[in-house]
């Protein structure tokens, strides 16, 4: 059954997927092409205030140079543990399986590829049902993590100026839409020379609804470097999201190549 969104729904929904999609950010250092672990960390900082509000600590596993799964750890200021997320990659790099769950609430959403469409689920807290339903989102079609992969393997166009569009999978919302990434400039980051973008609905309502999405990635490594707009975490159990400003730590070896 195909459920009823509103426009407004929508937007909300756009910003979570691609704060979930952004945040799950990869490295590929030569290390780890074969066998091994890459950790490194992300801070999320309130973008009204400049406050330091949560990290995100990533550890990608590769075997056999492929990359197999993500496991990311979001932690609060005072050290607690907010939530957990596994983005697995043996199906897909751009479309892979993932589940978040939200310590604090209950909170779940996950998909899974089945066949040509995806599996999706989503629970609001502890005390409600698990929603489920299957979403048929034509290619190219975009889940969570698969975001930043989308990225890189299309990271030439991105710079010479031309638009991405995907469609991006919503489990909370049990359907896909349409959106589309742009090059909006170029700047520096640490000394670096970085790609700017930002990311909308294609549907010009929603997109008039939604908070904007900038990026910042690595020109010469593709990293994602720093992620402003809303997150995929709400700022407490039942609240708004946080609304933050995401910057990432790497090891040198990470920003190597691309």
């Amino acid at each position: 059954m195909v459920r009823i969104l509103t426009t407004r729904t929508l937007a909300r929904s756009f910003a979570a997927l691609v704060a979930g999609a952004a945040l799950g950010a990869l490295a590929t250092p030569l290390f780890a092409r074969e066998n091994g672990r890459l950790s490194y960390r992300s801070n999320a900082y309130d973008i009204a205030t400049g406050r330091y509000v949560y990290s995100e600590n990533h550890t990608e596993v590769w075997q056999d140079g492929r990359h197999v799964y993500s496991d990311v750890v979001y932690t609060a200021a005072n050290g607690s543990v907010l939530a957990k997320k596994r983005i697995t990659f043996t199906r897909s790099r751009t479309a892979p399986d993932f589940q978040l769950e939200d310590l604090r609430s209950g909170l779940v959403e996950r998909s899974r590829a089945q066949g040509g469409a995806f599996q999706v689920g989503f629970r609001k807290s502890k005390t409600e049902a698990d929603r489920t339903s299957v979403v048929n989102a034509p290619a190219p079609a975009v889940v969570d993590g698969g975001f930043d992969y989308f990225v890189r393997e299309n990271f030439d166009t991105l710079a010479a100026g031309q638009p991405l569009r995907g469609n991006f999978v919503v489990p909370e919302r049990g359907t896909y839409f349409a959106c589309r990434m742009y090059k909006t400039g170029e700047t520096t980051h640490n000394g670096r020379r970085a790609l700017q973008l930002k990311m909308e609905p294609e549907n010009v309502v929603i997109r008039a609804l939604a908070d904007p999405i900038s990026l910042v990635y690595d020109i010469e490594s593709g990293r994602l470097l720093v992620y402003t707009g809303k997150s995929n975490l709400e700022s407490a159990p039942g609240a708004p999201n946080f609304k933050v400003r995401i910057v990432f730590d790497y090891p040198p070896e990470a920003l190597t190549l691309r």
